[in-house]
């Protein structure tokens, strides 16, 4: 795989990564995962961008952008993105199959033989850590890419606005995502060349 760094980089510029390579990733990060959505974003970061160096940071981020601003579970949104950013529509069959699957399976098991189960107080218990462990991994990816994206008063600005709209009006999430979308399209013009100059790449 060749270099990553250099002005002329094009995501044409790496070799195909196999299906099986791309599904096999996505189980591991589907199965190991607690929480899903945002909480699954950090994993899939470290996978995909430090590990594997199969993406830069500022294409994970734009697609992760992408997939919170559309309607539909985060995750399965990241996984169809990123699939697809790596090996087209088969990429992204191969993404969402590997992102689900370990769920669906874990589900019919603990449906099918593990729900008389879920009182005990060792089972609650494990749960309690597990929705703590969640609040530490949704921490972390706020630090994780805030610390790439909030460089300037106007991110700060658009991202205040964002939490405000929340936080302090009370008003539901969505209008959250709105209010900090259409200020970021007016204070951020810069962001705009620069997606579409990121996805000529697919063409």
């Amino acid at each position: 795989m060749r270099s990553e760094s250099g002005p002329h980089f094009k995501a044409s510029d790496l070799r195909p990564v196999a299906l099986a390579d791309i599904f096999a990733t996505f189980f591991r990060i589907g199965l190991f995962t607690l929480g899903g959505g945002l909480a699954m974003t950090p994993v899939m970061h470290h996978e995909l961008v430090i590990k594997r160096g199969w993406l830069r940071d500022d294409k994970f981020i734009s697609e992760m952008s992408m997939a919170t601003a559309v309607p539909g579970a985060i995750a399965v949104n990241l996984a169809y993105l990123l699939g697809r950013r790596l090996r087209g529509k088969a990429g992204s069959l191969a993404a969402i199959s590997g992102t689900v699957l370990p769920s669906f399976v874990v589900i019919l098991i603990i449906a099918g033989f593990l729900m008389p189960f879920l009182d005990h107080p060792g089972a609650a218990a494990f749960l309690r850590g597990c929705a703590i462990a969640i609040v530490g991994q949704l921490a972390f990816a706020g630090y994780l890419f805030g610390r790439k994206l909030l460089r300037g008063w106007r991110h700060w600005a658009v991202c205040a606005a964002g939490v405000a709209v929340v936080g302090v009006l009370g008003m539901h999430p969505l209008w959250g995502l709105v209010t900090a979308s259409a200020l970021g399209y007016w204070l951020c013009p810069g962001q705009k060349s620069q997606r579409a100059e990121y996805d000529a790449d697919i063409d």
